[in-house]
């Protein structure tokens, strides 16, 4: 969850990985005449019909980073689908028994029940016993700041969801302004007369990319949806019982 370096880092990386590798057959399309010609056989070719594998290989490089993508995103919903829950993050039963012991003043008990557990509320209470020492306004903010933190990572891990759906499309779209490049410059380096079909099969090509960044993006944004409204009730899970632990400190206090 607090991976957001990592996760720009590695969108530099492929940003950096497709602008290489996606503009350099355009130099080489424009400095050798025999080039031009080994992609006008290709487009030739393709009139025959292109398999599902070969369709994707015509994407170039930049397939290849939606597909990284893909993977990243599969990565990230497998580990929401395991981690994202109510019933670790916020576990009723557990959080009522705390909340009864500390209600009752039993500070040993309570720390001793949370030696071996990690969830949510265990961190927002034992943030207030550690602070309780210096007075009682230190633990309410400590606790008030841990509620924070607990909402905000988890926000955080599906943002990244967002941020694939989003970036997605426009590699996509690179894609296909750097295919339409490479497909007109079989008019501006082809002597002869080119064929519509060729032109045809090249602008098709072109379209792979954007068509492949909307096939990562779609299902990506559906995901992001869907975790977004558990996150939405799991934070209002741990506002909710932030509250009633706070209130109960500045009882314990009164």
């Amino acid at each position: 969850m607090k991976a957001h370096a990592w996760s720009v880092q590695i969108i530099f990386a492929l940003l950096l990985m497709l602008t290489a590798g996606s503009l350099s057959p355009i130099a080489a399309l424009a400095q050798s005449g025999d080039k031009v010609q080994g992609y006008v056989e290709s487009l030739e070719a393709s009139k025959q019909g292109m398999s599902l594998w070969d369709t994707i290989q015509s994407g170039g490089i930049i397939m290849w980073v939606l597909c990284g993508l893909s993977v990243v995103a599969v990565a990230i919903i497998c580990y929401l689908f395991l981690h994202l829950n109510s019933g670790k993050l916020v576990p009723r039963e557990f959080t009522e028994k705390l909340i009864e012991q500390l209600e009752g003043g039993h500070e040993n008990t309570i720390r001793e029940t949370c030696k071996n557990e990690s969830n949510a509320v265990v961190r927002i209470i034992m943030a207030g016993l550690n602070k309780k020492k210096r007075g009682m306004i230190f633990a309410k903010e400590a606790m008030e700041n841990q509620v924070r933190r607990e909402i905000g990572e988890l926000w955080q891990g599906i943002s990244y969801l967002a941020d694939i759906a989003a970036v997605a499309p426009l590699i996509g779209l690179l894609g296909t302004v750097l295919g339409m490049i490479q497909a007109f410059n079989v008019i501006a380096f082809q002597e002869a007369v080119v064929k519509p079909i060729l032109l045809a099969g090249g602008v098709s090509k072109a379209m792979v990319t954007t068509a492949g960044g909307l096939v990562v993006a779609i299902p990506v944004m559906l995901f992001y949806t869907y975790f977004r409204g558990k996150v939405q009730g799991i934070a209002h899970e741990i506002e909710t019982y932030g509250t009633d632990i706070i209130k109960i400190f500045e009882e314990m206090g009164a």
